[in-house]
This record gives structure tokens, sequence and C-alpha cells, in this order.
């Protein structure tokens, strides 16, 4: 995957520092902080996979319009694209420029809609597609950096003192610029040099207009969300293909078909 393999080339410029900070001489602090600005191939890349998986969606319409026309290039076919919608009368006008499709077509694409998903347009992968490739259009790169993935941080400190932590701290989580990942107390006044401390941290690639998104209420990492969405977009070309009578290449992988439905 492109994008994968942009991600570690940047991570073999080794572009994060981890650093034990002294707030005061009993409060101690680890941050990471990124030393080199992410590489533009991760943003190029990234633009090629959301223009991608958008590009299917409107093959795929585009191959339904053409089954069911029985012309190809099917009638209107300049004006052919998946309506991605926030609200019924966004689609509504979006579906001004489908009005050569059967009034079942309109229905079904309503049905995928994100504004009719029960949890809210956030938690669509479609309204997500929707909202990265729209910025990606307007040609802002989307910024990737790193999250905390992993976080095991290791302590060796003076056998006269004990040690508290702070449990409030958030270390999974995006980084901008900087994050702390640790934070500490100590029994009494010690020197920062006295303090020896292994990070143990994984840091996985993250972009910042979509690190808020959340999946049953959870984060979910970078790498899950991309292969949600293919899976989801690819069940939505399917869906468009089984309405049209069509069998993919490969046969449908995304649903099962009913053992009585025959194309």
């Amino acid at each position: 995957m492109q994008f994968a393999a942009a991600w570690q080339a940047y991570v073999e410029t080794h572009p994060w520092d981890v650093n034990l900070l002294d707030i005061d001489d009993q409060t101690f602090e680890i941050v990471v902080a990124v030393s080199s600005e992410p590489l533009p191939a991760l943003a190029s890349a990234f633009s090629d996979w959301l223009s991608s998986l958008r590009a299917a969606l409107d093959n795929a319409l585009y191959a339904w319009a053409a089954e069911i026309s029985g012309f190809d290039p099917p009638p209107a076919a300049d004006k052919l694209q998946f309506p991605i919608a926030c609200t019924p009368s966004d689609f509504k006008r979006q579906s001004n420029r489908l009005k050569t499709l059967p009034e079942t077509v309109f229905a079904k694409l309503e049905m995928a809609q994100p504004y009719q998903s029960p949890y809210g347009l956030e938690s669509n992968l479609l309204f997500w597609l929707h909202e990265l490739a729209r910025t990606d259009r307007h040609r802002t790169l989307h910024v990737s950096l790193g999250r905390v993935a992993v976080h095991k941080v290791g302590i060796e400190y003076p056998k006269e003192i004990s040690i508290a932590f702070d449990e409030s701290v958030e270390p999974y989580d995006f980084i901008d610029r900087k994050l702390v990942i640790a934070r500490f107390t100590t029994s009494r006044p010690v020197d920062a040099a006295r303090i020896r401390f292994n990070p143990g941290i994984e840091i996985d690639p993250e972009i910042r207009e979509w690190e808020g998104f959340r999946l049953d209420g959870r984060k979910q990492s970078l790498w899950d969300r991309m292969f949600y969405t293919q899976v989801y977009m690819r069940n939505h070309v399917e869906d468009m293909a089984h309405a049209a009578g069509i069998t993919p290449r490969g046969g449908f992988r995304t649903f099962a078909l009913d053992e009585t439905t025959t194309d």
C-alpha cells in the first residue's frame, strides 16, 4: 500500500524525540515531540487513496446506469456522480443531476446516505470519505502526523524515593508538535539526572481532520479506519452491481446472496 510505504519512509527519518522534563523538583513529564514535519509523499498517498475510493463509487453508478439504459455511455453520462449528502434537501439537490435514472435507483441511493445513519453523520464512513475528499479537492493537503498506539513507560529512580503517576494523562492521543505521555511526582525533591526512563511507545500515522472519528464509541487506528472504509465502499459498489444484475470480478465479498437470488 502506497500510504504504508510512505509512512515507513517517514518513520525511518526518526521524526520525533522523547524527553524527560522537570516541571519542578518533584514533578516530571515524559514528552514526545515531533522534530520533523511529515513528508509530502504521505499527503499525496492519502490523496490518491481518497480519489480511488470516490472514483469507484462513481464508476459503479456509471455501470449501473449503462446496464439500465442499455447504452454505453448512458444518457447524461457526464453528470453521473454517486451522491453523498448530509441532509435530505442536499440529496434532493444532488439528485437533480441524475434525472435520467429510474425512481428505484433514487430510492436505493437515498437509503445509503450519511444522514440515514442512526448514530449521526460523524459515525458514517461515507460522510468521512465525502469530507476528506472535499478538502482534498480544494488542494488542502491532509496533515499526517502520529498517534501513540502502544504505551508502556518504565521508570528507574533512586531507592530512597517513591513516585506516583498522574492518572489523568491521556497518552493514546494525536501528537500535535508535542504530547505528554506520562506525568509523575516524587515523594521528595530529586535531580532529574538521577531518573532514567524507557518510553516504551509505538506511534502510528494519523490524519488531523479524521482523528476524532469514533466507531462504537471507541477510537480506531488510522489503519483500521482505512480498512473499514475500503470494505464499506466495496459494499456500496457490490450493492450497485447486484442491483444491476452484474457479478463483480472475484464475486461478491461484503455480503452473502440469498440462495434463491439469480443474476
